[in-house]
């Protein structure tokens, strides 16, 4: 009788690793398929929960206020600190408005109406995405054509959201 109770729980420990390593190689994968079908479909409450809107707003205003700043140390005259100084005040607001559920339902429709294809093109998906894993929470998928850069996604609970961007590090 202990045998069968040892051989039931050496299969169901199996079964765990086997249903965790799955989930762990291939939810990725289902996620981004997740995001291109409620693209294509322009259902934005689909896409909305593959969306971490406050951290996405804050990853793009620290990405935006960065390049600004360079910018701006580059600009010998002084103008650049008086354009950094506007740019700053404006970018959080602008930012706030685009990256929310009502700016994504928006892009949507904009491209219906503008008879685009919409696979993808309103996050920028690559055709053929690489997916870089940056440990057990979180990925990036990027494209062979610029691989240290694109959308951050991070890991909510056993799902995924799109929680930051990557830009090049040259741009």
């Amino acid at each position: 009788m202990a045998g069968k109770w040892k051989i039931a729980a050496v299969a169901a420990a199996l079964i765990v690793i086997a249903a965790g390593a799955l989930w762990y190689f291939e939810s990725p994968l289902w996620t981004l398929k997740s995001i291109k079908e409620a693209t294509q479909s322009r259902d934005a409450e689909a896409l909305n929960a593959y969306i971490d809107y406050p951290a996405l707003r804050q990853s793009l205003k620290t990405q935006l206020t960065a390049r600004m700043a360079a910018e701006a140390g580059k600009d010998q005259s002084g103008l650049g600190a008086l354009g950094m100084a506007v740019g700053s005040a404006m970018i959080g607001p602008m930012i706030d408005r685009l990256v929310s559920p009502a700016g994504m339902r928006a892009a949507l429709l904009a491209e219906a109406q503008a008879n685009r294809a919409p696979a993808a093109s309103a996050l920028h998906l690559p055709k053929q995405p690489v997916i870089v894993r940056r440990g057990f929470s979180e990925f990036l998928v990027t494209s062979t054509r610029q691989p240290r850069s694109g959308l951050v996604f991070k890991r909510h609970g056993l799902s995924w959201k799109l929680s930051g961007v990557d830009s090049p590090p040259d741009t």
